[in-house]
């Protein structure tokens, strides 16, 4: 059932979404039925959350930071449903799995276990990777309407064009009640039976370690092993034959 949230960018509910998790960051999901999302100043490159991070100037000319930059947490997901970069930047172990999904589930998942709560608020978005100049342009007209938990979800939505193949879209909690969660980590209530359609093991995993896995993840959390696949992106396509004169 669809609950509230925004949806930001090119992207709609059905929408087909992916995320690769590190082997024991899988099974804790799982173990846990739980989701979590950081402080985006946790995110590798330095320059997240770029704007919360930037000092303020008002049009009467003060200064200041924003006081509430440690109240929004987020998740990056992609967009790509074939990517060699992926898998090599979060699975360097080479044992992850990336699991599937679409917009509109993961963006219900955040809502209704936030059912209730008041001045809370859900997105989802697509990241945009603009220029320098077009991001500076952009941090003078974000806030031009207020300090909305909508513009703040926007501003997390920009990166620099030198991350453009990550292709991300973004799920992003604002927490508006003061509330501190522990390490800047905010976990909440996720069935991944339920959320997720599909589990792709790392590429580079050999296929006896594939098979051990894969029963491993069957016996640990009951997932069809029909939904668990062994990603064939090296694998040369059918039928290839290179014709000579």
């Amino acid at each position: 059932m669809k609950t509230d949230g925004t949806i930001i960018g090119d992207i709609t509910r059905r929408t087909t979404i992916y995320r690769v998790f590190p082997r024991n960051r899988f099974f804790e999901l799982f173990d846990e039925k739980k989701n979590a999302l950081v402080w985006p100043t946790m995110w590798e490159d330095p320059f997240e959350n770029f704007i919360l991070r930037s000092p303020v100037r008002t049009a009467a000319g003060e200064t200041g930071e924003f006081a509430f930059h440690e109240d929004v947490y987020g998740q990056c997901w992609t967009l790509k449903k074939r990517s060699d970069a992926m898998w090599r930047i979060y699975s360097p172990r080479t044992d992850a799995v990336r699991v599937r999904t679409t917009v509109g589930r993961l963006i219900d998942s955040l809502c209704a276990a936030n059912k209730g709560v008041t001045n809370d608020s859900c997105f989802i978005g697509k990241v945009d990777y603009p220029p320098d100049f077009k991001l500076q342009k952009f941090a003078r007209t974000v806030f031009k309407d207020g300090l909305t938990a909508e513009a703040v979800a926007r501003s997390l939505l920009k990166k620099r064009d030198p991350f453009e193949h990550e292709a991300e879209v973004r799920l992003i909690y604002f927490e508006e009640q003061n509330k501190k969660h522990d390490g800047g980590v905010y976990k909440y209530a996720l069935d991944p039976h339920a959320a997720f359609d599909q589990f792709m093991i790392d590429p580079r995993m050999s296929y006896n370690k594939f098979c051990t896995f894969k029963d491993e993840i069957v016996a640990r959390t009951s997932i069809d092993e029909a939904r668990i696949k062994r990603s064939l992106l090296y694998k040369p396509p059918e039928g290839f034959v290179v014709e000579v004169p």
